[in-house]
């Protein structure tokens, strides 16, 4: 298959490349991962009444999925270079949707804890899946754009997972929550397994091997590579901490109510979603305007970054409106920064065979800070009684990493020396 089939559309005979189909259902997989996460943000009052949790414990279980999630970043994207996305982007979202029902049938906390642990299983490989797709189809010109709107389904899942989350918890309770979105990621690993196909290997290439010790110890080596990890490691922090917190922060700032918070929370991400689209296509229209120059990208990355750090702003307001308002642009500007950031991963790195494993090193290292994230934030709120040390924390972070990505990312990532 090349990049030139289509898929066949409507009845009246209009054709969609078949890239846009494969686009179109990595975006669903984002937004259903994260929907699936936002699923435990908004369930955590009722299940921290139902299990007497403490603001501590709940950092805990928020982070719960990332203990296996950030083991098996690097091994699954391995086997996912050497398998292909069909296969792995099937069996990743069917084992974390299995999961998410055994989530909603869960009796006590520690039950509990093992279905999170299970997720995080399955969504190992899922951004992986997503670069693969994207180095495989989307033309160099494209990528950032193309990355940016995927990424924007991370967003629009948590909005529509914060927001059907509360509706159904009011009317129905948690347990139906977890049980209906884990219904929905079972019938998209169906989907995928019957659209998706692999790029045809060319009868004269070399056969795939895995990434070896010796060209992850390379990866380390570069600048680049190293500039870009710090941005996805800051990035990947205040993401998490958002995910894992806000609800909880929009209750505990503005003393609203469930469906308040899931109104609230949702309306966040929507205009973030839209906003990163815009923001993301500005910039690289004005960056690349006289041509493409892969490392140019790393001044998309760096403004972003520098938007993305107005969070800092939030203690200062108290009121619904200017919350909503530094939320929803610092979270634009975050969303942008990803994917312009995995963007101008996908084109430094030399080997697009190995992109799986080179997203897997860059996730696994990222997590291992973003799994910090709530279980800190958690310890923030026991010890001050605020959230507004985690707030500045981030923002400082954030303006550092933009520095580094201007003064690191220059040549391209080479594996082989």
């Amino acid at each position: 298959m090349t990049t030139g089939e289509t898929t066949n559309g409507a009845r009246s005979g209009r054709v969609i490349p078949a890239r846009y189909v494969f686009f179109f259902l990595v975006f669903l997989m984002y937004a259903i991962s994260y929907g699936d996460r936002a699923a435990l943000s908004i369930a955590l009052p009722s299940m921290g009444r139902e299990f007497s949790l403490t603001p501590v414990q709940m950092g805990w279980v928020s982070s719960s999925f990332l203990w296996s999630y950030f083991l098996l970043n690097l091994p699954s994207t391995i086997v996912l270079d050497m398998v292909g996305a069909r296969a792995i982007g099937s069996l990743a979202v069917g084992i974390w949707s299995f999961a998410m029902l055994l989530g909603g049938m869960a009796q006590n906390i520690t039950q509990f804890l093992l279905t999170r642990v299970l997720l995080g299983v399955g969504e190992a490989p899922t951004f992986g899946v997503g670069a693969t797709v994207v180095r495989n189809w989307a033309q160099p010109r494209e990528r950032g754009s193309v990355m940016t709107v995927l990424l924007t389904g991370m967003q629009l899942g948590l909005a529509g997972g914060t927001i059907a989350g509360a509706y159904l918890i009011t009317f129905f309770g948690w347990r139906c929550e977890f049980m209906a979105l884990g219904a929905v990621g079972i019938a998209w690993a169906l989907v995928w397994w019957l659209v998706y196909r692999n790029p045809a290997q060319k009868a004269d290439a070399a056969p795939r091997r895995p990434i070896t010790v010796r060209e992850i110890r390379n990866l380390f080596r570069s600048s680049s590579f190293l500039g870009i990890l710090v941005v996805q490691c800051t990035q990947n922090y205040l993401n998490f901490l958002v995910m894992s917190w806000m609800p909880l922060y929009l209750i505990h700032e503005l003393h609203i109510n469930t469906t308040g918070t899931g109104n609230s929370t949702a309306l966040c991400y929507l205009v973030a979603a839209i906003g990163a689209v815009i923001i993301g296509r500005v910039l690289e229209h004005v960056v690349f305007r006289n041509g493409i120059h892969p490392p140019s990208r790393r001044f998309i990355v760096a403004t972003c970054l520098i938007g993305a750090a107005t969070i800092g702003l939030l203690p200062q307001f108290h009121t619904m409106m200017p919350i909503l308002l530094v939320l929803s642009g610092a979270l634009a500007c975050l969303m942008a920064a990803n994917g312009a950031n995995t963007a101008l991963l996908t084109d430094m790195v030399e080997d697009g065979q190995k992109m799986g494993a080179v997203t897997g090193v860059t996730l696994t290292c990222s997590n291992s800070l973003g799994l910090l994230s709530p279980i800190l934030t958690g310890y923030i709120v026991a010890w001050t009684g605020s959230f507004d040390m985690a707030w500045y924390m981030c923002a400082a972070a954030l303006v550092i990493a933009a520095g580094l990505s201007l003064a690191m990312v220059r040549n391209p990532i080479r594996m082989d020396g």
